[in-house]
């Protein structure tokens, strides 16, 4: 059982300094500096921010940090790979009211996402034994009646102040683990993990590209206007293979996950949400599917091109989340799945975060932000 270790104080108000690590790297990047160069600069500035007060939490591999209550949990880590369980939580403080709805975008729902947050401590301890490091997790603990941290503040808070406070701390420590990634490994894999119950079984990936738009021929994928759409706008840059191959080829995260046993929409045997192997995928399936949400474009590479990639995660519950050996299982497969993705593509040994030589993965190569801009909060979607 993995012991936690509660830390009272707030997590560092990173809020102010949310541009000193991933949007340096960016903002040199822009300016033309050279990638190593570039990193350097933004782990000095980052060195600087620690000495200067902000940061001033140390944070350990495998340790659990808290903000206030315990609602918002944070297990650092020490490797390039982040996942956030937003609507796993079971806490139900009387401090905090319900959720309400009504007079909230159409997407507004209460409804957990159960064995989640299970299924997330599977799997760090999975990537643990696997690989001998941490992934890094955020879970919100908290009910999704009282709080979604995969909506806006506004809606996901529903205008309490313990929510709001419980909604920024949640998104602060994804951005405390994205800088780490980045001074670590200069680029990285955010996921948020949920849980579906459409009638197929399956595992259903999430690039914020829509169920209409995986119908299209890989062709038409393969337009320049297709990848700066999706949640792996940076990595779809980098890499020297066609966007489509990417998404759904015989090396895509998908096709890995199917190889462990796990049907994932998409790969190269479900290329789209509506064709599969046998009798039991339809048309009718093309709605059922959850291509992405609020976290995963406020925190991929989509949103400004950053060195932070992402991907939405529904996974059903049969055979996945139900049991803690499946949870188990499926945690382990994922682990396997992971490390053949990074070498691929992102040519980094997640086992030694030593950098690959040749393979697929070429140097990074980040889009411009002009102005340093804060984060532009997307609109609302459907997502679970």
């Amino acid at each position: 059982m993995f012991a936690f270790v509660s830390q009272p104080e707030a997590p560092p108000d990173t809020v102010g300094a949310r541009f000193s690590i991933v949007r340096l790297v960016k903002s040199c990047t822009w300016r033309g500096c050279r990638w190593p160069i570039g990193l350097t600069f933004a782990g000095l500035v980052w060195m600087a921010a620690i000495s200067s007060g902000q940061g001033q939490t140390v944070y350990q591999p495998g340790q659990s940090y808290f903000g206030r209550s315990n609602y918002i949990e944070y297990i650092a880590g020490d490797m390039p790979v982040i996942f956030s369980v937003p609507h796993g939580g079971s806490l139900t403080p009387s401090e905090i009211p319900n959720r309400n709805c009504a007079g909230n975008s159409a997407d507004c729902a209460t409804i957990s996402d159960g064995e989640t947050e299970e299924l997330a401590r599977a799997i760090q301890q999975a990537f643990h034994s696997h690989y001998g490091h941490f992934p890094h997790v955020i879970i919100c603990r908290l009910k999704r009646t009282k709080i979604d941290c995969n909506r806006d503040i506004r809606e996901g808070s529903a205008g309490s102040v313990y929510a709001q406070q419980a909604w920024e701390e949640f998104h602060r420590y994804i951005n405390i683990a994205s800088n780490a990634v980045v001074v670590s490994t200069g680029r990285g894999l955010y996921i948020d993990l949920h849980g579906q119950s459409h009638p197929v079984r399956r595992v259903e990936l999430g690039y914020l590209l829509t169920a209409d738009q995986l119908t299209n021929s890989d062709a038409t994928l393969n337009q320049p206007a297709f990848a700066p759409l999706s949640s792996f706008r940076s990595l779809a840059a980098q890499v020297p293979i066609p966007f489509a191959e990417l998404l759904r080829g015989s090396n895509s995260f998908g096709a890995l996950l199917l190889a462990q046993g796990y049907p994932a929409v998409p790969n190269s045997v479900m290329p789209n949400t509506c064709i599969g192997a046998n009798s039991t995928f339809n048309p009718t399936d093309q709605d059922l599917y959850f291509g992405g949400g609020y976290n995963t474009r406020l925190c991929s590479s989509v949103s400004q091109g950053g060195p932070i990639d992402g991907l939405q995660v529904e996974v059903n519950y049969a055979g996945v989340r139900d049991t803690a050996t499946n949870r188990t299982r499926f945690a382990a497969a994922l682990a396997q799945a992971m490390e053949v993705f990074f070498a691929s593509h992102y040519r980094i040994d997640l086992r030694t975060g030593a950098a690959l030589a040749g393979g697929t993965a070429g140097p990074a190569r980040f889009h411009s932000d002009p102005g340093l801009l804060p984060p532009q909060r997307p609109p609302a979607e459907k997502s679970l």
